[in-house]
C-alpha cells in the first residue's frame, strides 16, 4: 500500500506500509487544550461513549475513563456554570445607583455576562450529539472511510499548535488573575472602588472577597480559553486544506495538461472537510457571535472611559487592559477564523488551471461539482450565521472602531 504524505520538503511517497493504519483520535491529540478546560470547568467529554477508529494499540490497552468520573466531571462543569451565572446576577442586581464608580460596575458585569455565555455555549456543544461528538466522530471517519483508503491518500493531523496555543492561554488566564489580585489586595488608591464593584450588593467581608477570587480563576479561563479552542481548531482545519491545495496542485502538474484521474478522491476529501467546518461551526458560530458583541462593547466602552474618564493613572491603566483585551481577543479569533475561509478557498486557483485534454462527460461533471462548491455559498465559521468571518470583515471592524475613537476625541477637543 502506497501512502501519499504532506512532509517538510513537498510531498512525498512512502511503501512498506501496512495494510492497517492506526490513527490517533483526535481528542488525544488536543488532549492539552481539552484537560485545561475541564481544571477550568467549561469543558467534559461528551456524554455518548468514545468512537474510536481504529485505535493503536497502546491506546487500545488503556481503559477507558470510569462512567463514575465521567459524571463527576460533567457534575463540576454544571457546578461552576451555576456559579458563574449566579456572580452575574449578584453583580447585575447592585449594578445601581448611579454614581461614579458606575462605568466600573458596567464593565465588570458585561465581562462576567460574557464569561458565563462562553462557558454556557461550550457545555451545551459538549452536551448536544450533533455538536462537538459530531464533528470528533466525522472527523475520525476521515482516515478510515472507503474513500480515503481506496485513494490513498493520508493528511497527517497537524497539532503542532496545541502545545503553545494550551500554555499561551494559561499564561493569558494569570496575568488576568494577577491584575486583579493587585487590584484588590495592593493598597492602591482605587483599590477601594474594585473591592465593592467586586463584592456588591454584599458587604466587601474578606470572605466575599476570597469568593470573588476563586470564582475570577474559572471567570478567566472562560474568557481566554475559547478564543484559543476556536484558534486551534481553525489551525488544524486550516492545515488540511493546505495539505489538500498542494497534492491537488502535483497533481495537476503531473497530468501536464490532461484531466487528473485523481480529482473525484480530491474532490471527496474537499467536500468532507467541508462538512467538517459546517458541523463545527454550529458551536463556534455562537461563541463567535458573544465575542464579537461583548468584545466590541467592551473596547467601545474602556475607550469613552479612557477619553472623557477619570485621569487618575490607576483608571487608565485598568481601562487600557480592558481596551487591549478586548481587542486582542477579536483579532486572534476573527484572523484564525479568517484562515479557515482563505484556505477552503485557496484551491480555486488549481481548479481554473486543470487541463481538459480528452476529457469525459463524468469528468467534466466531477470538475464542475467541485468548482460549484468552491464558488457557492463561502466556507469558514460564521458569527451567529449572519456572515462569514473573513479579513475584510476585521477590516471594517476595525475601521468602525477607529472611526468611533476619533469622533470621541473630535467632542473632547469640542
Amino acid at each position: 500500500m502506497e501512502v501519499e504524505t504532506i512532509t517538510k520538503s513537498g510531498v512525498g511517497i512512502h511503501r512498506n506500509q501496512t495494510k492497517k493504519t492506526h490513527f490517533p483520535s483526535i481528542e488525544d491529540k488536543l488532549k492539552p487544550l481539552l484537560v485545561s478546560m475541564k481544571i477550568l470547568g467549561i469543558y467534559f467529554d461528551p456524554t455518548q461513549a468514545k468512537n474510536k477508529v481504529e485505535p493503536s494499540e497502546t491506546y487500545a490497552s488503556k481503559a477507558n475513563p470510569p462512567g463514575w468520573w465521567r459524571s463527576v466531571n460533567r457534575l463540576y462543569c454544571y457546578t461552576v456554570l451555576l456559579l458563574l451565572w449566579f456572580n452575574f446576577g449578584r453583580c447585575a442586581v447592585g449594578l445601581f445607583p448611579h454614581d461614579g464608580s458606575l462605568p466600573l460596575r458596567i464593565i465588570t458585569t458585561s465581562w462576567m455576562l460574557h464569561c458565563a455565555l462562553n462557558a454556557t455555549i461550550i457545555i451545551a456543544a459538549c452536551q448536544k450529539f450533533t455538536h462537538l461528538r459530531s464533528f470528533y466522530k466525522h472527523w475520525d471517519s476521515l482516515y478510515s472511510s472507503k474513500g480515503s483508503m481506496a485513494s490513498g491518500y493520508i493528511f497527517p493531523l497537524q497539532c503542532q499548535c496545541v502545545r503553545p496555543g494550551s500554555a499561551a492561554g494559561w499564561l493569558l488566564t494569570l496575568v488576568n488573575i494577577a491584575a486583579v489580585y493587585v487590584l484588590l489586595f495592593g493598597d492602591l488608591p482605587v483599590s477601594p472602588a474594585y473591592i465593592q464593584a467586586l463584592t456588591r450588593p454584599f458587604p466587601a467581608s474578606a470572605w466575599m472577597i476570597i469568593f470573588n477570587m476563586v470564582l475570577h480563576v474559572f471567570q478567566s479561563g472562560a474568557w481566554i480559553f475559547p478564543v484559543v479552542f476556536i484558534a486551534i481548531f481553525a489551525r488544524i482545519l486550516r492545515g488540511q486544506f493546505i495539505q489538500l491545495g498542494k497534492i491537488l496542485s502535483k497533481k495537476i502538474d503531473e497530468a501536464d495538461g490532461h484531466f487528473p484521474c485523481q480529482l473525484p478522491e480530491l474532490r471527496f476529501h474537499y467536500t468532507q472537510l467541508c462538512q467538517a467546518v459546517d458541523i463545527v461551526n454550529r458551536s463556534f458560530k455562537w461563541l463567535l457571535g458573544v465575542r464579537v458583541i461583548f468584545d466590541m462593547f467592551l473596547a467601545c466602552f474602556a475607550a469613552y472611559q479612557i477619553i472623557n474618564g477619570s485621569s487618575d493613572t490607576f483608571v487608565i491603566a485598568v481601562d487600557v487592559f480592558w481596551l487591549g483585551g478586548g481587542v486582542l481577543c477579536i483579532i486572534v479569533s476573527a484572523l484564525c477564523s479568517s484562515d479557515v475561509h482563505d484556505a477552503a478557498h485557496s484551491l480555486l486557483d488549481d481548479i481554473f488551471s486543470i487541463g481538459t485534454q480528452n476529457v469525459t462527460v463524468e469528468q467534466l461533471a466531477q470538475l464542475n461539482l467541485f468548482l460549484a462548491k468552491m464558488t457557492g455559498t463561502s466556507i469558514g465559521f460564521t458569527a451567529i450565521d449572519f456572515f462569514v468571518i473573513t479579513k475584510e470583515f476585521l477590516l471594517t471592524l476595525g475601521g468602525l472602531f477607529m472611526t468611533y475613537f476619533f469622533l470621541l476625541l473630535q467632542f473632547k477637543i469640542a
